[in-house]
């Protein structure tokens, strides 16, 4: 009986653990299609003048609990113009309740007001940092306008790995 019990209990972990490196995919994918389809555009937020920063990354942007990214990506499917938009949106990460968060709203250029739709993508996620490639070498901060960066390194501290 006890070496059932052993093996059933190792199979229900080996599940479960399975089942979260699924779900850590899942995110990393997802991220990594939007961080493809980055487009250099000047946008509006809130129904302000454009900004010259393409890429907006600093801590708590979008109410984030640790860093938060946004940037306009295009690629956004809108088969036969069905749906009342064009086929850019602003995009965003962020950490809110040790959840990695996708940020996006339905246009580029928002006005006062508008509020974004969320989508939790993963659990368990207590810090959330950005890294930007440029000048040949990583740097911490991004700070530059009227351009994008030539990498994004993303580093997620995890509860459970």
């Amino acid at each position: 009986y006890q070496v059932m019990n052993n093996v059933m209990r190792s199979d229900a972990q080996s599940q479960d653990h399975n089942q979260r490196l699924k779900d850590i995919q899942r995110a990393t994918i997802m991220m990594d299609n939007d961080f493809r389809q980055i487009v250099a555009r000047k946008s509006r937020l809130d129904g302000d003048a454009p900004s010259n920063k393409l890429l907006q990354a600093s801590e708590y942007l979008l109410d984030s609990s640790s860093e938060g990214i946004m940037f306009i990506r295009s690629g956004w499917q809108n088969p036969q113009a069905m749906f009342p938009r064009g086929d850019i949106t602003r995009v965003g990460y962020r950490i809110e309740d040790d959840k990695l968060e996708r940020v996006w709203f339905r246009y580029p250029d928002t006005v006062v007001g508008e509020k974004p739709l969320v989508r939790v993508l993963l659990t368990g996620v207590t810090e959330l940092k950005f890294e930007f490639y440029y000048d040949k070498k990583w740097h911490e901060k991004w700070n530059k306008e009227n351009t994008l960066p030539e990498g994004i390194k993303v580093i997620m501290t995890l509860k459970d790995l």
